[in-house]
């Protein structure tokens, strides 16, 4: 890619992620918490495209007038919280957690005093 075309591909880039952010600021902290997906992926999209996306790529992405709009939401299409993953994940993850006793090793245990349910 022409420096030229790095450079404006670079500033565009640079240019929605600044717009993106405007919008996050005027959120509240619970619009902002639901949004952290959506937030991560922009982010790791601003930071890796300008240097991963080859020239033919950068001059494709170009013609949007939001690339980083374009790229996020396919990245979160390919990589969100698709359901069928998550259960095989949370799956695997419960059972090295419980069934190795993993946990017990690596986590403080409740005890009789501290989970409210003492005795009288």
């Amino acid at each position: 890619m022409s420096n030229v075309m790095n450079e404006q591909f670079r500033q565009k880039i640079e240019n929605c992620y600044g717009d993106y952010y405007n919008q996050w600021m005027q959120l509240s902290a619970t619009e902002l918490i639901q949004k952290t997906e959506e937030i991560a992926a922009v982010q790791l999209m601003a930071k890796e495209l300008p240097q991963q996306a080859s020239d033919e790529q950068a001059e494709s992405l170009l013609q949007f007038k939001n690339p980083l709009e374009v790229v996020s939401d396919g990245w979160l299409s390919e990589n969100s919280s698709d359901v069928s993953v998550i259960d095989e994940a949370l799956d695997h993850v419960l059972w090295r957690l419980i069934d190795t006793g993993d946990a017990e090793e690596l986590y403080e245990m409740e005890t009789p005093e501290s989970d409210g349910l003492q005795m009288s």
